[in-house]
């Protein structure tokens, strides 16, 4: 069994709430989970500021950071092949810092 798949989730086979929660240090209750239309529109769309960017070290995911409010925030993660989830989140709850060594900032 190759262990490939574990690789490129990121941090240790976790995916998008849980993922966003052990980069940042939050709880997934916290984490609100968006529709691809509703956060493509409030990120791209409306050409919202970007907060930072990171990579993990070993393979194509992204993590991208936008606010989007004056208290929110909303994350946009990226797998290798391009999909994209969105995930709003307190502004406050978000550190501009990855809770772990695998990620790096990229801006």
């Amino acid at each position: 069994m190759s262990l490939h798949g574990d690789r490129s989730q990121g941090a240790r086979d976790r995916r998008g709430r849980e993922l966003i929660a052990h980069l940042f240090d939050v709880d997934t209750g916290r984490i609100e989970s968006l529709s691809w239309s509703l956060g493509n529109r409030v990120t791209v769309e409306a050409d919202a500021e970007r907060l930072f960017a990171l990579d993990h070290r070993r393979s194509a995911r992204t993590v991208t950071a936008f606010s989007v409010t004056d208290y929110t925030c909303v994350v946009r993660l990226r797998s290798p092949v391009g999909r994209e989830k969105f995930y709003g989140v307190a502004d406050a709850d978000l550190p501009t810092e990855p809770a772990g060594p695998e990620w790096g900032r990229t801006d």
